[in-house]
């Protein structure tokens, strides 16, 4: 097996834009033979505005919004100064980590956006990436007279949560999804039940000793950095969190351990995979698409191979097939295959990733790797080399590092956040990363998206009580 890691210390510096706060970010990342040997950074865009109800009356004239889905753009850029310090420093109405509002003629009041090309106008706009542009509708989804929330591909829910507070939707709230009151819909979308953190996987055969791949690498979602909702709790248009029914647990020490399991009716697989040569022992528990590292013991192996990799996934993937959950199937035949992993560090600090690892293939056989780093621990970087800084990737919060390489002969692609930015919570549409690393010329063969699978390589312990709190795969 060809390692996909690299000591930092060769690491070279790229220079470059540092990404948004936490929740701005999503990596992918494939740990393959050459390693990326720098980190990114960019100025975070920050905004001078300051704006009163005053101001905001023409635009309440012009969005044609029934008032109570307006009612949170008036009462947030009023009354932004509000929230707690840390989460909207700039006092322009929207939590720092989501980016900042438009105003392009500068004439201090917010510019509007039509955010699903109706015709109709659906609200402020909101720049997520710092280019200066409209590419989101800000969402207050939890009635409290605050933006918490952005969409971006327009359907009115929420696509980026702020990681700076927690977003508690009280029993009496209702939340008015100003997309479809546009059109004359409902009153919008319940909190979402789904999801839990995945972790990223890793090629291999997994289940006979020494067999296991390597993990291609990934780090925690938004967690290890707090989530944007607590352990049960549930935001709008979220499918992580809620109350999902989970079938299927275990508590094991076995090296090899595995189990389907079940969320929502819906099929997945655990495997405890402790497949590298210095692997000690580990204690892992699972229900459902949950799960919890209690303990884990062992060191970094030969070119730098983690000591193993447990992980969580839908479809086929190490030669291991989980109960039925839509995957496999053809790219051509996808509408949407989302995604979603919650998942907290609880004071690990250590070298381990949290990591999605999407295969991809024809007719069942590996073809290519799809990696999105979560985490980026120290001292330990994927394989490949450095193709694009501060990227930004439709779907996915802030700017990333492109990092493309192969292992054992296969071509893989990683999105990764940079270190000390970690991610405890994520949801993303796998076809809009594809998409990305295809419009830019990456190589990634293969018909079909095989698996998605998410997971923590662990290269050095000790790691204790590590947990994933939700995780899911949803095909359509």
């Amino acid at each position: 097996m060809e390692s996909r890691f690299r000591s930092r210390s060769n690491l070279q510096i790229c220079a470059g834009l540092e990404p948004f706060p936490h929740s701005m970010y999503i990596r992918i990342m494939v740990l393959r033979t050459q390693r990326y040997t720098g980190r990114v950074a960019q100025d975070l865009p920050t905004s001078s505005s300051r704006f009163a109800v005053s101001q905001l009356k023409p635009v309440l004239k012009t969005l044609l919004i029934p008032a109570i889905a307006l009612a949170p753009f008036a009462l947030t850029l009023a009354c932004g100064g509000d929230a707690a310090p840390g989460v909207d420093d700039n006092h322009d109405g929207l939590p720092d980590d989501l980016g900042k509002f438009v105003d392009a003629n500068h004439d201090g009041i917010a510019d509007s956006i039509d955010i699903n090309h109706d015709g109709k106008v659906d609200g402020p706009a909101v720049d997520t990436n710092g280019d200066g542009k409209p590419d989101g509708l800000a969402l207050d989804t939890n009635c409290d007279s605050r933006y918490d929330s952005v969409d971006t591909d327009g359907d009115g829910l929420p696509n980026l949560k702020t990681s700076r507070e927690k977003i508690v939707v009280p029993s009496g709230c209702t939340y008015v999804n100003p997309v479809m009151s546009n059109q004359g819909g409902g009153s919008g979308g319940a909190p979402g039940t789904a999801g839990a953190p995945g972790t990223a996987g890793a090629p291999g055969t997994a289940g006979a000793p020494g067999t296991a791949g390597a993990a291609h690498g990934g780090s925690p979602g938004t967690a290890g950095a707090p989530g944007t909702a607590g352990s049960g709790g549930g935001t709008v248009g979220s499918q992580l969190g809620g109350n999902p029914t989970y079938q299927g647990s275990g508590d094991s020490t076995d090296r090899y351990a595995e189990g389907d399991v079940y969320r929502n009716g819906v099929g997945y697989k655990f495997i405890a995979n402790g497949w590298g040569d210095n692997w000690q022992s580990h204690g892992i528990a699972w229900k459902g698409t949950s799960f919890t590292v209690k303990t884990f013991a062992g060191a970094q192996g030969a070119n730098y191979s983690p000591a193993g990799y447990p992980s969580m996934f839908c479809g086929l993937y190490s030669k291991k097939q989980s109960d039925t959950c839509g995957l496999p199937i053809a790219i051509s035949s996808a509408k949407s295959i989302k995604t979603g992993w919650r998942w907290k560090a609880n004071g690990n600090t250590g070298q381990y990733n949290a990591a999605w690892d999407i295969w991809l293939g024809n007719n069942g056989t590996l073809s290519s790797y799809l990696m999105v780093w979560l985490r980026d621990p120290p001292g330990q970087q994927p394989a490949g080399a450095a193709a694009t800084a501060g990227a930004t990737i439709t779907g996915l919060p802030g700017t990333w590092t492109i990092i493309k390489g192969s292992v054992n002969g296969l071509p893989i692609v990683n999105y990764v956040q940079p270190e000390g930015k970690d991610l405890g919570e994520l949801e993303f549409n796998v076809l809009d990363v594809y998409n990305d690393a295809i419009k830019r010329g990456y190589s990634l063969p293969g018909s079909q998206i095989m698996a998605v699978a998410i997971g923590y390589e662990i290269w050095n312990g000790p790691v204790t009580n590590l947990v994933t709190e939700d995780f899911y795969v949803d095909v359509k």
